[in-house]
Order: C-alpha cells, then structure tokens, then sequence
C-alpha cells in the first residue's frame, strides 16, 4: 500500500523508511525540503504548519504515519497542536484510513508534564476529523540520534563526576529504536489495532541513575553520582546544556518529563505482534556502534571540507597566476593546467561520491544550454559596449582579440571539468542543505578573488546555471558538457564575432568604435595569450 512518512528525515523516520520499503510498502516522505532529501522513498512537499500543500502529500495514500514534533521551541504544545488538526484534517479529506503516531508513555491519572501532556492532545486531535488512530506510546528509545539517547550518553561521557537532580531516581522502561520500528511496520498489517492505543517498551524497568552507570559500564568509564534534592528543572535543564548539546528548551520538556514515571502497564502488543526486545545493554552497544560510525562519517566529512578549502585557495591561486602571466607563455598554460589539476586532485581527495549523472537532463540538453549561455554573453557584450563605464571595465581586463589556438582549447576545456569536479561535484556534495546557492556563492568568490572583474561577472552568472544543470541531471556530466561548450565558443568565436561587430560600428557615421572582448576563466586569459595589440580605438568622423 502507499504510505506517507510525515517526519521521514528525523530520528524514527529515517528509520522507518527503508523498514516500510523493505516490506513491499510503496513510501511517500514528506519534507519541507524535497530537493535536498536523501533517504529512502519519493520525498513529497509538506509541512503540518502549512495546511495548504498536506492534500498534495497525502494524495492516494491509504496510511500516513505521523512522527512530528516541536520539542526544540518553547511553544511546542501549540504548535503540535495546530500541526496535528491540519494534518487530521488533510488525511480525511484526502480518504486516508488510518494515521499512527508514536506518542508518549505516561499514566493518565499522574500528574504529566507539559510535554506528556501535548502528547496526549496531538493522539486526540489526529482523530478528530473521524480517520482512526493508532498510537504507539514509548519512553526513552535507545539509538543514534536519539534526544533521550544522546542526553544520557553525552551526560556519561563528559561528566566522569554527577550532580544530579532527584529524577536520577525516576523509573522508565527504555526501548530500542529497532524494536519501535518493528512495532510501527508491523500495526499495518492488524486492523485491529486501529482507534487503540498500544504500550511499547523494552524488556527491563530501570530508574535513569542505573540506565548512566550502566552505559558508563559498557564503555568502561568512571562514572560517581550525587544526588541533590534541592536542584530545580529550570536549574537542571541549563546545567544539562552547559554539559551537552541539548539546547535549553527541549532540556527543559526533557526534565519535566523525567519527573514522571514512563512504564508499560498494558503489554498487550506482546500478543499482537511477538518478538523478543532487545535488552537494554544490547541497545546500548548498537546505538553506541551507530554513534561512533556516525563520528567517523563527520570526521571524514571534515576532512573533506578542509581538502577542499585548500584546494579552493591554491586554484584560486594559481588562476591569479595564469591571468597575470605573459600572453601565450609558457608560465600560462602550466599554470593553467596546474588550475585544473588542483581542481580534479581536490574533487578527489575531498572523499566525497560525485556522480556522474545522466547528459539530458531536464529542458534543453547541455550542448543547447551552452550554446544558449553564449549567444545571450554575446548580446551582452555588445550592449556593454556602448556603456562606457561597462565599455571601461572589460576593456581593462580584456586587451586583445583571439581567435583562440589548439593549446588554449584544450586548456579551457580541461579548467571547465576540473571546475565543475570541483565546485559541481565535491563542493555540491558537502554544501549540504543548499548546494546551489553554496557551490555557486563559492564559485562566484574564486572568480573574484582574482581580480578579474570579466571572470567575476561571468562566475556569479554562470555557477548558478551550472548547479541546476547539476541538480536537474543528477551528476556532474550536463554541468561539464554545458561548460565545456560554452567555454569552447567563448574563446573561438567571441573575438570574431566582436570584431565583425566593431567594422559594421566604424561603417557607420557618428559612431565611435572600439574592439574589446570578453569572456570567463580561461578566454578572459585568452585574450592575454598572443601577445597581439588590439586595435587603437578608431577616430571620430
């Protein structure tokens, strides 16, 4: 059946996933930001705060699963509860026949915290447009990511002494993040489960104080612990942020929380869906497993980012060096080449995968796209030039006109894919969230770093085109085809074409003509290659 994940790239989410993928489930993850999805299913747009676009998300799926939350803003109890009505609203009217959400653990006749409290509310209004709800209510879940999880690993590992407040001594039944999964995968397939509210947890009751000097155990570190009484929440939630990184407001709901007892009084999903827990110090070790794996993946990620800021500023460098070399020197093309070099030598080094992708991509075909980008450079050209000051500052970069040889097309194509390597591959790769706006912010500061204000002009209007030509095609190959084109035809024709244009401008009385030539890195240096004079600006007639 089509399932909807709302909250497919948070902890349980990118979890659950591949677990309803792998079950024969068709997986719709809803994100607020699709383009930048990575994990397993067709990511949709949608967001509980914005009701208008949850209908799209929800189309033509028989289960949504609701895993959001607000926990990090003060106002969380309000925004879980606009989000949850929106979000049951959009799943009756889009026909959906059941929503599960993994709520919170809690004894309804014990006075609850604000965060139990809103968790109990999100379970009411998710049904309140008549779809049936299953919840699946869980203490603390062991595992990588997890808020709980990391609380109490990071207080373990930074903290060899222990003051601690009075909930130290609060009992809680800890479950492992495989074994929730396990549960909310297998309520698809029982009807029966629908409009209830079933109690998971792991085999054990511990109090928090055993849960800390049981992973200091496993990870045979000292661990004392004092007790003290009179600590506050308030005080207790800004001590746990001096201590981890949990941020004050959801340390807060944390400690709140752990003030009450969450324990499974119902175990009546053992007889649904039956399987052995896993133990508490099982999920200790696999979480800690996935956590330390995790660090390695950031270190090496890391280390990416500081391969390629080096071998940012030694291109960006040596490019300086190519520009300012003697037209058609020997000094030149090495440098050159040495530009490209760096920028494929960093792309690699950098550890990041850079796709190949497919060469149509979405819209015209890269070729197209380059031929494109140079009639419209060729048009501005030549409306730059009956703008003095425009007309001044690419004559001040671009001196001589050049037809371009056999050595510089190759260099300019060889700095086109060593660029695009670079910037559209291992750049894109680490940028993260944004990667258009990134690698063509950076493409745009290599160009100017060099002084060239040509180069400049033709960086900040080309990176964005050759990032969406990456993104639309999946891989560097359209972005390099696109620049490798484009180049090619800035420096073979460019010059001619201005020429020309510069004859038919001396042919006609009152006009003033002048031969300038512009283009980007490697043609803005081809026009410093041969060492030719350009033309003297023609007299008035």
């Amino acid at each position: 059946m089509k399932v909807l994940v709302a909250g497919a790239s948070g902890f349980v989410g990118r979890r659950l996933c591949p677990a309803l993928l792998a079950a024969g489930h068709e997986v719709a993850a809803m994100t607020r930001h699709p383009n930048d999805y990575t994990g397993v299913g067709k990511p949709v747009l949608g967001d509980v705060h914005e009701p208008g676009g949850l209908a799209e998300a929800l189309s033509g799926c028989v289960v949504a699963y609701y895993l959001v939350h607000s926990l990090d803003r003060a106002d969380f109890a309000g925004r879980d509860a606009s989000g949850a009505t929106a979000f049951g609203a959009a799943a009756a009217a889009a026909g959906v026949q059941r929503i599960v959400y993994l709520g919170g653990l809690g004894d309804d006749t014990d006075r609850l915290s604000e965060h139990l409290r809103s968790r109990r509310e999100v379970e009411t209004l998710l049904g309140a447009a008549g779809v049936p709800v299953t919840t699946l209510r869980a203490g603390i879940i062991v595992g990588c990511g997890g808020i709980s999880w990391e609380l109490t690993r990071q207080l373990v590992e930074h903290l060899p002494i222990m003051v601690t407040p009075r909930w130290v001594r609060t009992r809680t039944q800890p479950i492992a993040i495989d074994d929730v999964v396990r549960y909310l995968v297998a309520v698809l397939d029982l009807p029966q489960t629908a409009g209830r509210a079933l109690e998971i947890g792991g085999p054990e009751v511990l109090r928090y104080i055993t849960m800390l000097r049981r992973v200091a155990a496993i990870e045979g570190r000292p661990l004392l612990v004092l007790p003290v009484p009179l600590l506050s929440p308030r005080l207790s939630s800004l001590w746990l942020t001096l201590v981890t990184d949990i941020d004050t407001a959801t340390g807060r709901a944390l400690v709140d929380s752990m003030t009450n007892e969450v324990v499974v009084h119902d175990d009546a999903i053992r007889q649904l869906v039956p399987f052995e827990p896993t133990s508490y110090d099982e999920a200790v070790r696999c979480a800690l497993h996935e956590t330390r794996a995790s660090d390695e993946r950031w270190t090496s990620a890391r280390r990416g980012r500081a391969v390629i800021t080096a071998a940012g500023l030694a291109g960006t460098a040596l490019l300086r060096v190519a520009l300012s070399a003697k037209p058609g020197s020997p000094r030149f093309y090495a440098a050159s080449l040495g530009t490209a070099a760096i920028w494929t030598a960093g792309a690699v080094a950098s550890g990041h995968e850079i796709p190949a992708g497919r060469v149509g991509g979405r819209g015209l075909t890269p070729v197209a796209t380059g031929v494109g980008a140079f009639t419209v450079f060729y048009a501005a050209t030549l409306a730059a030039r009956r703008i003095p000051v425009l007309e001044t500052a690419i004559s001040s970069v671009l001196r001589h006109a050049d037809v371009g040889s056999a050595a510089l097309l190759v260099t300019s194509s060889a700095n086109a894919v060593g660029e695009e390597l670079f910037f559209r591959g291992a750049l894109f790769a680490a940028a993260g969230k944004h990667p258009i706006v990134a690698s063509s912010l950076a493409y745009t500061a290599v160009t100017a770093a060099t002084g060239n204000p040509a180069l400049t002009l033709a960086g900040a209007t080309m990176g964005p085109l050759f990032a969406q030509q990456r993104r639309a095609s999946d891989g560097v190959k359209a972005a390099a085809l696109t620049h490798v084109t484009w180049s090619l035809l800035m420096v073979r024709l460019l010059p001619r074409l201005l020429r020309g244009a510069a004859r038919q401008d001396l042919s006609k009385p009152g006009r003033e003509a002048r031969v300038v030539c512009t283009s980007c890195a490697a043609s803005a240096g081809a026009s410093q290659r041969h060492g030719r004079s350009a033309p003297a600006r023609a007299p008035k007639r």
